[in-house]
């Protein structure tokens, strides 16, 4: 449900949540004047999620995917071990479709579309959100109308000023440090230090094998450190995060303790955003600009195996500015919006032509409430140009949104939504030496979604049922024999699926339920022998389940997963499918005056299981952390 005011003789509708910035960021000496204040609860467009600090507290979670994995629709690619990549599918689209957003910027990978979700951490975050479709707030930018789905990282503003240090030692001889200096309103700087081997036991058993040894080339070190200022309407955050790992590959057929993959990756991401919005006599405006720059080396070198010898370094950039204004008259309002983002890509791969991408997008969108009647609807224009060796044709394109949500009585809200969105192909789909083709064309995705909400004091209901349908899937398939492959346009998917949500607020606790059931097929050729098979990946039901108790000085969450088989082929019927899992985790807390004691458990009954074929996960794993809080 989306909150927010009307102020006396004040046309335009603002959130709460900017009314609170707006007034912490005032001189101790200011006044504010607001001679009539009616909330109003706005019947939701669009079905979302999100994980607030009370629960982030209790999951035991190191990261932005662990936080995901319990929400609808959601599937969590983990290539195994602390340092695995971590990336979100949402309602079976592909990860390139899912925009994820830090306090209203967007992260961005133009190299391969992908944000590795493990990289960013849940200490510095108030909430973890994630919408289907879109916000329908007025002052959003142009990029945020152009994902299928959208994730919102929305950073804490220190409540006091202190000074937190913590201390956790896990399996696998896992060692983190962490330290956070707040000034209370105003700033923090949270910095983290991790290190392990990741060594881990595994078992694989199939019909025709049954492999068992260690996981190893899975140790890794990293460090992150970050800031972020407050001032009046001002937001600014800087980021940096290094680390090195091995990268031990999927493991080989009852050759696990003979064979071992060498690849390492060397990483290095940086960024600093500025936002800034404020409300003046009715209008809305706000605000961004962003710098990135993010350098990675990886090398693979088999002695034995000259084929697969690598040692590539790149590096990309990215400058990132958006504005936008809003204007609320009466039951109408109007925004528009403006990005404008440049990224280049520089590399030593062999024959690599240096590249650099002029990404330029304008929305227009229109408001109507009235009593129990909300409609809005967006059009977006996207021109995406490449400059590189070569012509290159520029990519342009009209999308557009439509969503419209009613109020049945005080508990029960109907709303739906169509969303036409499209995917621009990477630069390593287009110019990647091995595999690109400059002449894909980009995937067009459509949704349909209806869906109700029943709201009550006590419990919160969500149920939607939703269609997908994508065009010009963009995959990588064999050209010319086995060993070239390339990136090509193939076929048409469509999803159907139903999302299921129930949140139950209880003395002292919570519970959070969520299922989702989904049938998600190739429908590309009915010649086809893979025609309605299901997409790799793509589970028919998963379930999920979240306790958390806050009691006095204790607080913990008991969380279960179910997720169903999946087919990692496009034909299903080449291997068999990876197996049903279920896994359990518990987190208790214990805290007093300044100290802060806490343990884990993941994967409680030690299920073994993997989440991508042949990236066995770590299996029943502990953890025990120590904080100290100074204020």
């Amino acid at each position: 449900m989306t909150v927010g005011y009307h102020a006396a003789g004040h046309n335009s509708y603002i959130p709460v949540e900017t009314l609170t910035d707006s007034l912490l960021n005032r001189h101790p000496g200011d006044t504010v004047a607001l001679t009539e204040v009616i909330v109003t609860a706005v019947a939701p467009f669009t079905s979302n999620q999100t994980i607030g600090p009370s629960q982030i507290e209790t999951l035991p979670s190191n990261n932005v995917a662990d936080a995901l994995k319990y929400m609808a629709g959601v599937q969590i690619k983990d290539y195994g071990g602390l340092g695995g990549q971590k990336t979100i599918n949402v309602r079976s689209l592909g990860s390139q479709h899912v925009g994820v957003y830090l306090d209203g910027v967007r992260i961005t990978n133009v190299q391969n579309g992908t944000v590795d979700l493990g990289k960013f951490s849940l200490s510095t975050l108030e909430s973890v959100s994630l919408y289907n479709g879109n916000k329908t707030e007025m002052l959003m930018t142009a990029s945020e109308y152009a994902s299928a789905s959208t994730v919102y990282l929305r950073t804490r503003r220190p409540e006091r000023s202190s000074l937190s240090a913590s201390y956790t030692y896990g399996s696998f001889s896992s060692h983190k440090a962490d330290v956070n200096l707040s000034w209370k309103n105003h700033a923090f700087i949270d910095a983290n230090f991790t290190r392990s081997k990741g060594n881990y036991p595994f078992s694989y058993h199939t019909e025709y094998e049954d492999t068992t040894g260690t996981r190893r080339n899975s140790d890794i070190t990293m460090f992150r450190v970050e800031g972020c200022g407050f001032y009046r309407g001002f937001r600014l955050h800087s980021y940096y995060f290094n680390s090195r790992r091995g990268l031990p590959g999927g493991i080989v057929r009852r050759l696990s303790d003979l064979y071992t993959d060498v690849g390492r990756e060397w990483d290095s991401n940086f960024f600093t955003q500025i936002t800034y919005a404020t409300d003046i006599k009715g209008f809305s405006i706000k605000g961004m600009v962003k710098y990135a720059n993010d350098y990675l080396h990886y090398r693979s070198d088999y002695p034995e195996n000259i084929a697969v010898h690598a040692n590539n370094r790149y590096r990309q950039q990215d400058i990132y500015s958006a504005a936008t204004a809003a204007y609320r008259y009466r039951d109408f309002g109007l925004s528009a919006s403006v990005d404008f983002r440049w990224a280049d890509l520089v590399t030593d791969v062999r024959n690599y032509s240096y590249v650099y991408r002029i990404d330029t997008k304008a929305s227009l969108a229109a408001y109507y409430s009235h009593k129990n009647l909300s409609l809005t609807a967006n059009a977006l224009y996207t021109s995406v140009t490449d400059h590189t060796r070569g012509n290159t044709n520029p990519l342009r394109r009209f999308t557009w949104t439509a969503m419209g949500a009613y109020r049945l009585s005080q508990n029960l809200s109907l709303r739906t939504f169509y969303k036409s969105v499209f995917r621009a192909p990477t630069l390593n789909d287009l110019y990647y030496t091995l595999v690109g083709n400059r002449n894909l064309r980009p995937e067009f995705t459509r949704q349909l979604n209806l869906g109700l909400t029943w709201t009550t004091n006590y419990i919160d209901l969500n149920c939607d049922a939703y269609y997908n349908r994508i065009i010009d899937r963009i995959v990588c398939l064999p050209l010319k024999g086995s060993y070239q492959w390339t990136m090509l346009n193939y076929g048409l998917t469509r999803c159907l699926g139903i999302d299921l949500s129930a949140t139950l607020h209880l003395p002292h606790s919570s519970l959070l339920v969520t299922a989702t059931f989904q049938d998600d097929r190739n429908m590309t050729d009915p010649s086809d022998d893979a025609y309605r098979d299901f997409i790799a990946y793509s589970p028919r039901w998963s379930l999920t389940g979240v306790y958390s108790l806050h009691l006095g000085e204790f607080y913990g969450s008991l969380s279960h997963i179910f997720v169903d088989k999946r087919y990692w082929t496009a034909e299903n019927s080449i291997e068999p499918p990876l197996s049903p899992y279920n896994c359990t985790d518990i987190k208790i807390g214990w805290r007093h005056r300044l100290i802060n004691l806490e343990v884990e458990c993941q994967d409680l009954f030690d299920i073994r299981y993997e989440l991508i074929q042949r990236w066995p996960m770590p299996g029943r794993r502990f953890a025990a952390t120590i904080k100290i809080n100074l204020q």
